[in-house]
């Protein structure tokens, strides 16, 4: 699939843009400037939650025999999003994320990414620098009715049906067979660019998210909800981690090189049979 097109039967369900900057230890004081400004750039509905989190370090000297405690962080988020509940922005004290549960081209997600760092930025006095972008695409690959998965995806992530004949995959000895779920993952780093991982879910169930994520606040488009059945997630999620003085532009370059590597595996996941069937 060209992510730079839209398509009128997208697969995707959820993606993500994530830039992880320099701390802001004050980020309460900016609040109110930033809630006017997302409320007036479509983004009204606020809500803040606070999170746990676990902290290990090594530990050196000392009595070995003492039992070893994590440490305890509490964060609070804050979340923008609109009446909608379709997309919206996640902001912590050292990251922002755009995320969306609506398909848009790439110029578009973009473009509302850049919005808020826009907002972000204006209402900090700038940002000194960035230490990782993040992009990420999650796509429900479900087959037309009287279609199989097999026909979507390529032959490579099918797992161990790939190593049976196509007569097998359905059937064992006159029985129907029935696969609960099948996993395959890659990942590859490119010099300057980034990395990239990708995983393909192949599962009979509901649709479901990584572990690592969760769309609340947000809605899941109308077309995915409910759905329970054969499927394969394709989740591809390109980075690029290093420390860089912050400058717009080059943040922008780095997500399009992010955006053309997940294009690049995500197209080698699936057939053009696939292709055709959500032009």
């Amino acid at each position: 699939m060209k992510m730079g097109t839209k398509y009128a039967n997208a697969p995707v369900y959820f993606t993500i843009g994530q830039v992880r900057h320099n701390p802001l230890l004050s980020l309460k004081s900016y609040l109110p400037a930033i809630q006017e400004r997302m409320r007036k750039a479509g983004y009204p509905d606020f809500k803040s939650s606070q999170q746990m989190q676990f902290a290990f370090s090594a530990v050196t000297g000392g009595d070995d025999s003492s039992p070893f405690q994590p440490g305890v962080q509490q964060t609070e988020n804050y979340t923008f999003s609109n009446l909608e509940g379709t997309q919206g922005f996640l902001l912590e004290a050292n990251a922002l994320s755009f995320r969306c549960t609506e398909y848009e081209t790439f110029p578009e997600f973009y473009a509302e990414l850049e919005r808020g760092l826009g907002i972000l930025e204006e209402a900090v006095d700038g940002l000194a620098y960035f230490e990782r972008l993040g992009l990420r695409y999650l796509d429900a690959i479900v087959p037309a009715e009287g279609e199989t998965l097999q026909q979507y995806l390529a032959r490579e992530v099918w797992g161990t049906p790939a190593s049976l004949d196509v007569d097998q995959i359905y059937q064992f000895e006159g029985q129907p067979l029935q696969y609960n779920h099948s996993f395959a993952e890659s990942a590859a780093t490119i010099p300057n660019i980034g990395q990239v991982v990708s995983r393909v879910i192949l599962q009979n169930s509901e649709l479901r998210f990584p572990p690592d994520l969760t769309p609340d606040p947000l809605k899941i488009s109308q077309r995915f909800n409910g759905l329970k059945c054969q499927h394969a997630t394709v989740d591809v999620d390109a980075s690029f981690s290093e420390r860089r003085k912050y400058d717009s532009n080059e943040v922008r370059d780095r997500f399009q090189h992010l955006h053309d590597l997940v294009k690049l595996f995500f197209n080698a996941t699936v057939t053009d049979h696939a292709r055709k069937a959500w032009s």
